[in-house]
């Protein structure tokens, strides 16, 4: 009887062990992704073979993503000057900022990519070089503007070049019979063309107090100013000669009773080959 009783209880446990094994139920597929979550995944950002291939002489401009085409375009284009500049060799200021507001479901985003207008360099005919451009979403939605530009190695050195700046340095070489004579030379190989001066007369009267004290009142001292528009000149890493009209600079007869000391400036005005403003100072 127990043995019976031992062997029921032997058959029953290996039926539990391996009888239950075949009922399992089969693994669940997976759960489909949602039809937004495959939207996200397809709209990946395409980028352009010119931006990761760059062609001799050429620089690729890439924008920060952007709400509209034209943010995202004027961003591509001054990712192309830094780019510019840095291989001019100059100073810039770079400004990148992004808010974001909102709520959850409707957030907003606000990108300030602003490269400084006092940058020291000079780049010109960005857009005008654009060989190529494209566009493409990113995952969120916003655009991003590829460009290629054009700017060989002779517009480099051309820009750095007019990077330098003129700089023009005057002296007086001859003055008498109403006018003065004044040698100009530009160093730096950026063309200027010199077109007007202007003209400051300070007196200083030594014996003014003196006199306000015992004879009559005079002034300490007086300033006229005045301009004047001269034959325009052009130089370009050379000297010239700038002849200007000038009176009311020599001393009178009232000057040396007042012990009057004369300073004479000069200020030189004109424009370089870009149209920024030159000045050279000359004391005359």
């Amino acid at each position: 009887m127990e043995l019976k009783l031992l062997l029921s209880f032997a058959a029953s446990l290996l039926g539990g062990l391996f009888g239950n094994g075949s009922q399992q139920a089969p693994p669940k597929p997976p759960n489909p992704a949602p039809p937004a979550v495959e939207a996200r995944v397809q709209a990946n950002l395409q980028v352009p073979s010119f931006v990761t291939n760059i062609p001799s002489g050429h620089f690729a401009g890439v924008s920060v993503p952007c709400h509209t085409l034209a943010e995202a375009r004027n961003s591509a284009i001054g990712d192309a000057v830094k780019q510019i500049l840095g291989s001019v060799g100059v100073e810039y200021s770079h400004h990148y900022l992004g808010r974001v507001s909102g709520n959850v479901r409707n957030p907003v985003r606000q990108v300030d990519d602003r490269l400084s207008k006092i940058a020291k360099g000079i780049v010109l005919g960005v857009e005008q070089r654009i060989v190529k451009s494209s566009w493409s979403k990113d995952v969120s939605g916003r655009y991003v503007y590829f460009i290629l530009v054009l700017y060989p190695d002779r517009n480099i050195s051309e820009m750095r070049r007019l990077s330098r700046g003129a700089k023009v340095i005057g002296r007086v070489v001859r003055a008498g019979n109403g006018g003065i004579e004044i040698c100009v030379t530009e160093v730096n190989g950026v063309a200027v063309t010199l077109a007007s001066i202007d003209v400051t007369v300070r007196k200083a009267n030594r014996y003014a107090r003196f006199i306000s004290y015992y004879i009559w009142k005079v002034p300490k001292s007086s300033e006229c100013r005045f301009s004047q528009a001269i034959a325009p000149v052009r130089v370009c890493g050379s000297s010239t000669t700038v002849r200007v009209k000038l009176t009311g600079n020599e001393k009178q007869f009232s000057d040396y009773l007042l012990g009057a000391d004369l300073y004479v400036l000069g200020i030189i005005r004109g424009t370089d080959e870009i149209g920024r403003d030159v000045t050279v100072s000359v004391d005359l």
